[in-house]
């Protein structure tokens, strides 16, 4: 039903709270050649998410990547930095009727950014996003949503209604939180210690007064519920759905994308449908289904603790 493709796991920033950061893959754009070899390959998609642990706008073929996954008849989405969004990449983007653009800027302020996203100002980020709501015209481009996405952090609960008005004023169309799988983060370093030490209450306060700012602002707000027990939701990932890197790998998920540590096969060398129906595969689904800890087990989607509304139907949700 979706795939996600990595056009590149090369990336212009170094984050902290980033698996890329802490690994030694090597740095690699997708061909487009081999990008459209894996779409000969695979049967009929729903969506398609251009995205690994890279920036996809790294990889000059992007707009045609999405002129080809979207030749299909799915829906294509991507998220970015927002750092290389230029005026000229902002309307090959929208030109390629993308339908949806994550601008991940895991930050509500200059300080925050500077933080998790040394090496680039702010202003410039809130400078690019601003220009690219510009150019997105609902008339123009009424099938094209625009997404600011930020990571759960303490620092971030502090000034998440600073963000809210904001993005409904540049004509935005949903701001949300997302939580991550910190289990690739160094246990020594101090940025996973904050992930864990968010306080449920005043994220539960902070996630109510930025979704009453979000309705009387006319923008959507999402955001996980950190508090959910309820385990009867299973991550659907392996079932139908798949993530495939810059060279190759197939695995179930695009929260554990590195190979060395979990992969099924490699599309540039296998047939999908081998892949996709191989023991090993079959094996991974039953441990899931059966809740028996997989390599996964870390991952905040394995209850249902994601941030998706789509993948994740406890999540909180303001209308």
């Amino acid at each position: 039903m979706r795939v996600q493709i990595e056009p590149t796991n090369r990336c212009n920033f170094r984050c902290v709270n980033c698996r890329r950061t802490y690994w030694s893959r090597p740095n690699r754009n997708m061909p487009l050649e081999k990008f459209l070899m894996v779409l000969d390959q695979l049967p009929p998609v729903s969506r398609f998410h251009l995205q690994g642990v890279g920036e996809p706008l790294l990889n000059r073929d992007l707009p045609k990547m999405i002129r080809s996954s979207k030749a299909s008849g799915a829906s294509v989405g991507k998220f970015t930095n927002a750092s290389l969004l230029s005026r000229n990449i902002a309307e090959e983007l929208l030109d390629s009727c993308i339908n949806r653009i994550n601008l991940s800027i895991n930050s509500t302020g200059p300080h925050t950014f500077k933080v998790l996203r040394s090496g680039i100002p702010f202003e410039s980020i809130v400078y690019n996003i601003a220009e690219l709501a510009g150019l997105r015209s609902k008339i123009r481009y009424p099938d094209t949503e625009l997404a600011l996405s930020l990571v759960i952090t303490p620092q971030t609960l502090k000034t998440l209604q600073d963000i809210v008005k904001p993005g409904a004023d540049l004509g935005l169309d949903e701001v949300y939180l997302q939580n991550i799988n910190s289990e690739f983060i160094p246990s020594n370093n101090i940025e996973r210690e904050l992930i864990h030490t968010i306080d449920k209450e005043i994220y539960r306060k902070v996630v109510h007064k930025a979704g009453k700012a979000a309705k009387n602002a006319a923008i959507r707000f999402s955001a996980p519920d950190l508090n959910n027990q309820d385990h009867t939701y299973l991550c659907k990932w392996p079932f139908h759905g798949c993530n495939i890197t810059w060279d190759g790998f197939m695995s179930p998920r695009c929260l554990q994308p590195d190979p060395e540590v979990l992969n099924f096969g490699n599309l540039f060398k296998e047939d999908f449908e081998k892949i996709w129906h191989s023991k090993p595969y079959r094996i991974f689904r039953d441990r899931v289904m059966n809740d028996i800890k997989p390599i996964c087990a870390e991952c905040p989607e394995r209850y249902g603790l994601m941030w998706h509304p789509a993948g994740n139907p406890l999540a909180i949700q303001q209308p």
